[in-house]
């Protein structure tokens, strides 16, 4: 009890250092596209790490940065004895300890927690996850569990809390946006410390209980919303989550009749405000891998009520703000991307789905 009771106080100061770190300039990182070998697509930044610079995964779906050993020089980390577990939705689970660092990303600079870890593997549940194809020494983060390829170190950017949380907030960022580059696209954006001026025209949405209000945990930012075929009727409501490592759609708990609805089909996702409106709403073609739209169902026990994995669709259509003072991410249209079928903004029900 008395080793909790001193974690909880170690994780109070930390969030409160966090929130009274002083304000960062406002500053740009560039979002690059890398296409492993098996076609998939995945989105990193480059940031420095004591004295070593590295393009590292961006995962908006988790919280903390996680670096792989090796990865850096012997002077880059300070690590300590406590110990640091973290896993995905993949199934791959990292173990290792929390040690801090001096980051650097665009201006913004600062020190903050790390997750230095030590083994890798696979949540009983998902045996044959990606952690489990490789050895350590060729494992890459985010990589399909492909040999050599990946990356060394994940920069999870959602809002929830934790003893490796969201490294932005140690470097005086208060609200960043994500504008990710689309295939057929050069670089995208992430603006931290956005200007009024940028924020502004963004349509705010809350994030749902009860995940929002539990420690930790990869659906934090999951906002209320559905994923509807409009042609059939079939629909699914229930929290929507955006996530830049996720490579489609996914409906979990959905109790949609038969199998998934075949690609070609037009799907209309849709997410709502405080209020209950209407706040966005993303028209897009089902089955385009490299527009994030294959769609799949599964059972999930471990999640309460239907969860509408998005992925990298929603990002696609709009630019996201994040604001954890509200507690909110905002969305603001971008204009359509190259792609025919592509995920694209639409103001009503009375817009076509399809382009």
């Amino acid at each position: 009890m008395v080793r909790l009771l001193l974690i909880l106080i170690a994780l109070a100061l930390s969030a409160a250092a966090a929130a009274h770190a002083a304000p960062a300039p406002r500053t740009e990182v560039a979002i690059r596209e890398v296409r492993l070998s098996n076609g998939a697509l995945r989105y990193a930044v480059p940031i420095s790490i004591g004295r070593t610079a590295m393009l590292v995964s961006l995962d908006t779906g988790s919280t903390g940065l996680r670096i792989l050993p090796g990865a850096l020089g012997p002077a880059d980390a300070t690590a300590s004895a406590e110990p640091e577990s973290y896993g995905y939705a993949s199934g791959s689970r990292y173990e290792g300890v929390v040690g801090e660092a001096t980051l650097t990303m665009g201006e913004a600079k600062g020190t903050a927690p790390v997750h230095l870890i030590k083994s890798i593997g696979c949540y009983a549940y998902l045996p044959h996850c990606p952690a489990s194809r490789t050895t350590l020494a060729q494992y890459g983060i985010a990589s399909d569990g492909l040999p050599g390829e990946g990356f060394k170190a994940i920069l999870g950017i959602d809002m929830a809390p934790g003893r490796v949380g969201n490294p932005l907030l140690s470097l005086g960022v208060r609200r960043w946006i994500v504008e990710l580059p689309r295939p057929g696209e050069g670089d995208g954006r992430l603006i931290l410390n956005p200007s009024e001026a940028e924020t502004e025209g963004y349509a705010m949405v809350p994030l749902a209980a009860p995940y929002a209000h539990e420690r930790g945990g990869g659906l934090h930012d999951a906002a209320p919303g559905c994923l509807s075929n409009p042609a059939i009727g079939g629909r699914a409501c229930g929290v929507v989550l955006l996530d830049t490592g996720a490579p489609g759609l996914s409906v979990a708990n959905g109790r949609l009749d038969g199998p998934p609805w075949p690609d070609g089909s037009q799907a209309v996702l849709e997410l709502f405000d405080t209020t209950g409106g209407l706040a966005a709403r993303a028209a897009m073609t089902v089955g385009l891998r490299d527009q994030g739209t294959r769609l799949t169902y599964r059972q999930e026990a471990r999640v309460f009520g239907v969860v509408i994995y998005a992925g990298v669709a929603p990002y696609y259509a709009y630019s996201v703000l994040y604001d954890p003072r509200r507690q909110m991410i905002g969305l603001r249209p971008r204009p359509p991307g190259p792609a025919a079928g592509g995920p694209r903004a639409v103001a009503s029900a009375a817009d076509p789905p399809g382009r």
